[in-house]
């Protein structure tokens, strides 16, 4: 067994990203925007308009009404066969519809739940983690990524069919188990003009208090997200989202810690928001998505560092990364999503009905950032992290047998 000539790669990176991760920690977070007196009164008389509806109300449609219902209902369920599907939907809206900024980014955090869920059966993560805690992880972030669409698609879908005819047809949201804070803001977001912020804010609310009640507070879930081995997972940076840009050294993104905690999650989404919409890199990031079709392999983004087909790992393996590369003729495997994941979860899923607490939430509508570390170093250094605990269980289970 040869020690690695590149043991000094990982002695500098892996201290050094130490460093720059305490970078966040001098840096106060920045408020871009905060929810007028105006918009709060409009949102809560919509709000208590939508509770106040009977349940005379809700069933007597008419028939052209029950058709679109029938139509999205169709669409939805067409688009949430899988990952794939679903982030390509996403993008498909976002290219119709531009103004709706939130489907870009469930574009851009769909793909990389795409990466993460396949990274769980590529190169290293087999040989770390167990493997019922692997299936157990991509349970809870497919049946997310499915939740989430199945609740928001029929949203952008309304806002359509709403743009060609004129008028709010959100009147149809409780037919689509839609909860009625965001309802309340699509109607005020048609109503009124300079609302840039407002609907993505509460998108982001909206969907992450939707999984939160829906499934993160199931007891299997909680005991997961309490565990060692996703603790660890954490640690090594697994969860990172990453924002592809050419030259990849000036991608940006953000690391995504502490995800059982609703409100951290809602924080992450405000941050990744502010990230990717700056003027000097969206056009840049949705040039990427556009002529790279999403397929969960990390291949999509860089085809000189990953490969998508699997190589048997050697009797002593050896590094393949040097400081932001891979070594000469070494690529790490990152499958394709489809190729390893065969059950994809499509609902229909539970409503959530997480409405319940409105000053909760209007302290919340507020669009924040907060300056990150440089995204790259902290990508590859996780990465070293990865293939450093890969290596010594692989050199620890030889020894062991020996």
């Amino acid at each position: 067994m040869v020690t690695s000539k590149r043991l000094f790669t990982k002695l500098t990176l892996l201290p050094f990203e130490m460093v720059i991760n305490a970078i966040p920690f001098i840096h106060k977070e920045k408020v871009i925007w905060e929810l007028s007196e105006v918009q709060k009164t409009l949102l809560q008389e919509e709000w208590r308009r939508i509770k106040g509806r009977t349940d005379g109300i809700k069933v007597n449609i008419q028939s052209n009404s029950k058709e679109l219902v029938q139509r999205i209902r169709s669409e939805t369920k067409r688009n949430n066969k899988n990952n794939i599907t679903r982030t390509a939907a996403y993008l498909a809206f976002y290219n119709q519809h531009p103004e709706i900024t939130w489907s870009f980014l469930a574009h851009m955090v769909s793909r990389n739940a795409g990466y993460f869920m396949s990274d769980l059966k590529g190169e290293y993560l087999p040989h770390i983690l167990d493997e019922t805690f692997l299936e157990k992880l991509y349970d809870m972030l497919e049946r997310g990524n499915s939740m989430i669409f199945e609740d928001a698609y029929p949203q952008l879908l309304l806002y359509e069919e709403s743009k060609i005819s004129g008028r709010s047809l959100f009147y149809l949201s409780h037919h689509f188990n839609v909860s009625p804070f965001i309802e309340g803001v699509w109607e005020v977001y048609l109503r009124q003009e300079d609302q840039r912020f407002l609907l993505p804010v509460a998108q982001i609310i909206n969907e992450q208090s939707h999984i939160e009640k829906a499934l993160l507070q199931k007891e299997e879930y909680k005991q997961l997200l309490d565990s060692i081995s996703y603790r660890l997972q954490e640690w090594l940076k697994l969860s990172q989202i990453l924002f592809p840009i050419w030259p990849l050294k000036r991608s940006i993104g953000r690391n995504m810690n502490h995800f059982k905690n609703l409100n951290e999650r809602i924080r992450l989404g405000q941050h990744l928001y502010s990230t990717l919409f700056q003027p000097l890199f969206v056009t840049k990031i949705h040039r990427f998505a556009n002529i790279f079709p999403h397929t969960g392999s990390r291949c999509d983004y860089d085809n000189d560092s990953f490969k998508t087909y699997y190589s048997p790992p050697e009797k002593f393996p050896k590094e393949k990364l040097s400081f932001f590369k891979t070594k000469k003729t070494k690529k790490i495997y990152s499958p394709f999503l489809l190729d390893v994941w065969k059950h994809p979860f499509h609902g229909p899923h539970p409503a959530s009905d997480w409405f319940d607490d409105e000053e909760y939430v209007i302290k919340k509508m507020k669009l924040v950032d907060k300056r990150s570390p440089s995204t790259w170093m902290t990508y590859w250094s996780g990465l070293h992290k990865i293939e450093s605990v890969f290596l010594f269980n692989r050199y620890y289970q030889f020894l062991k047998k020996k």
